[in-house]
């Protein structure tokens, strides 16, 4: 299967009651760029899908040509309307490409349009949910995917009300161990997931739910296993930049 899923099946009317216009961060480079769906818990936007991408020429030169003059806020890709359901790492033929526009800033709070008429090819489903606010899934706080050197963390959104909050991450040399504190071999630069892994975070300099430029949090890769094959481990992860955050639409 491609990409994580928290249900078994979706419900029979999850195709039609997820068509519509979607709204996605863009975020990452060139080589390593994502689309993470800006959720909200009524239909069709309750779902938390991030994907790993590659937009099309026209959309590679007007990302990269905005943040070389210096845009340093966020990016969002407005999709033609579909159903995100089609998304389903686990239906056959799930959907490939996305057709939208690619939008300096909110596409929904002034944000302005840089490109018209993109493709986004979908390289991988890095995560799929449909959310479920009745379902207690506070236990696993966040998500931890990228390529190693360059990792990212988003907050699992459950119980409403919620919040949506993606920041990059680098991984501290030194700190990673088995699951009861013991030294594991530094594999720091080497670790990087496709697939998001659910982590719990804990306390170091980590002290409520959003994360802050700056604080480090110790992480439970309770389910992963680490590059010399220990199943389960602790690393230090210090949070380097905040990408996205968004609490409205979640309330």
């Amino acid at each position: 299967m491609n990409g994580i899923r928290t249900d078994e099946l979706d419900r029979p009317g999850d195709m039609a009651s997820s068509t519509g216009t979607h709204a996605m961060v863009v975020f990452g480079t060139g080589v390593d760029c994502y689309l993470s769906n800006l959720p909200m818990f009524a239909p069709p936007h309750d779902f938390q899908v991030v994907l790993s991408v590659e937009l099309d020429r026209r959309g590679r030169r007007a990302l990269g040509a905005d943040r070389r003059h210096g845009f340093g806020g966020v990016h969002t890709f407005d999709a033609e309307p579909f159903q995100i359901a089609e998304l389903d790492p686990g239906r056959p033929n799930s959907r490939t490409t996305l057709r939208g526009r690619l939008f300096r800033g909110h596409v929904g709070r002034g944000g302005v349009p840089i490109a018209k008429d993109i493709v986004v090819t979908v390289r991988s489903v890095v995560y799929y949910a449909k959310l479920d606010p009745s379902v207690d899934r506070e236990l696993l706080t966040h998500l931890c995917f990228g390529r190693p050197g360059q990792l990212y963390l988003a907050h699992r959104i459950a119980r409403r009300p919620s919040f949506d909050q993606i920041v990059a991450v680098r991984l501290i040399p030194g700190t990673v161990t088995d699951m009861l504190g013991s030294p594991l071999p530094d594999d720091a630069h080497q670790l990087g997931f496709e697939q998001a892994q659910p982590i719990i975070l804990g306390q170091r300099e980590f002290f409520g739910q959003r994360l802050r430029t700056g604080e480090i949090a110790v992480a439970a890769f309770r389910a992963t296993a680490s590059v010399g094959g220990t199943h389960g481990f602790l690393a230090e992860l210090a949070v380097e930049r905040q990408i996205h955050l968004e609490v409205a639409d979640l309330a």
